[in-house]
């Protein structure tokens, strides 16, 4: 399945204007089925400085890229995660590490670039709405979200939550604090947690209510 999904981002990523194709695109690394915390994010960051067009893409650009992100979201697989690029990463696996849970991760665009403002000012028109081609992009999220199929997820951009809370239907329910799709996954909706932007009251809030969730669905599996 990866495979296909890395082919279609491709096609998507060569349709970009040229200043997100100096850098390459993230592809889809194969996923954690066991991950019951699915992170989304916008997009990856990426150099912004002048560079030119990439213009040829080989295998194994794409699979040089792909160990780079694996190393990059989950480390070395050891506790420390040696590795991991701790900035935005760690406070999204500490989350997970303390409710003893597997996570994925992943961005619901995959253009490598740093400047939120310019890569939102891509991907929605002058009325707000997502251009069609980048609305057609979230194809990839919805196969990922299927194949992951998580209990919970969690957003770390406010941006991902507004759009996943449209795509998605998602509505509130009153007595979690969370919203749902139609099949009863809670959604997190989250700013950015990253970056230290994440007071630790935020956080202590964010595990009490993961926690509550984790448990009465262990209660309802029993």
């Amino acid at each position: 399945m990866e495979n296909e999904l890395n082919k279609q981002i491709l096609t998507w990523w060569h349709q970009l204007p040229d200043i997100f194709r100096t850098n390459l695109p993230t592809f889809i690394h194969p996923l954690n089925k066991k991950a019951e915390l699915l992170f989304v994010g916008l997009n990856p960051s990426g150099d912004t400085s002048a560079k030119d067009v990439i213009q040829n893409i080989t295998t194994d650009d794409i699979q040089n890229k792909i160990e780079l992100e694996k190393r990059a979201i989950f480390g070395d697989g050891c506790d420390q995660r040696n590795g991991q690029y701790k900035r935005y990463y760690k406070p999204i696996s500490s989350i997970a590490d303390d409710l003893n849970l597997e996570f994925e991760h992943c961005d619901l665009f995959h253009m490598s670039y740093r400047t939120a403002k310019i890569v939102v000012n891509e991907i929605f028109n002058a009325t707000g709405q997502l251009k069609p081609i980048h609305q057609e992009h979230l194809s990839i999220f919805n196969a990922i979200f299927k194949q992951v199929s998580p209990k919970i997820v969690i957003t770390n951009n406010v941006v991902s939550a507004n759009i996943l809370k449209e795509h998605l239907q998602l509505t509130f329910d009153h007595q979690t604090g969370l919203y749902q799709d139609k099949n009863g996954v809670y959604f997190y909706l989250n700013g950015i947690m990253s970056y230290g932007r994440q007071t630790i009251y935020d956080r202590e809030r964010l595990i009490w209510q993961l926690r509550k969730i984790v448990e009465s669905q262990q209660i309802l599996e029993a």
